[in-house]
């Protein structure tokens, strides 16, 4: 539990898809959690949450023969549903403002796009690895 009656969840993994499947578990806890969540914020966060964790265990590279280790602070609270993922990975430059949907018939390339209809905030830094944060306040 957090201070103003949420719950809040912090998992570290490596950046495989077993981990995805770490995180998403844990969310649907912490949705049960709450209780009385609207279906269209469990369903969009969870959606977000899905496409930002997927890309990241998808798409990061380590120097070396390490492993990404990625943590994920995921939190409901009464005003949002938040998660922050930080990794480790080779930093690379992110364009969040020019994410779109693209071609119709695209094989790939929707998650950011669609990260960002479901969220209220997604952000990007590079800090020794990656930051997001993604938040949706509640309807």
């Amino acid at each position: 539990m957090t201070a103003d009656g949420g719950s809040r969840v912090t998992l570290t993994g490596a950046a495989e898809l077993d981990f995805v499947d770490r995180v998403l578990a844990a969310l649907e806890e912490l949705f049960e959690a709450a209780g009385d969540l609207t279906e269209e914020d469990r369903t969009f966060f969870s959606l977000a949450v899905s496409e930002i964790i997927t890309n990241i265990v998808t798409h990061s590279t380590c120097v070396g023969d390490a492993g990404v280790t990625v943590t994920a602070d995921l939190t409901v609270d009464d005003a949002a549903l938040s998660a922050r993922f930080q990794d480790d990975a080779v930093p690379i430059t992110i364009d969040l403002r020019g994410a779109s949907l693209p071609e119709e018939l695209a094989e790939s390339g929707r998650g950011l796009a669609i990260a960002k209809m479901a969220l209220d905030q997604l952000s990007h830094e590079v800090n020794n690895g990656h930051i997001w944060t993604l938040v949706r306040r509640r309807r």
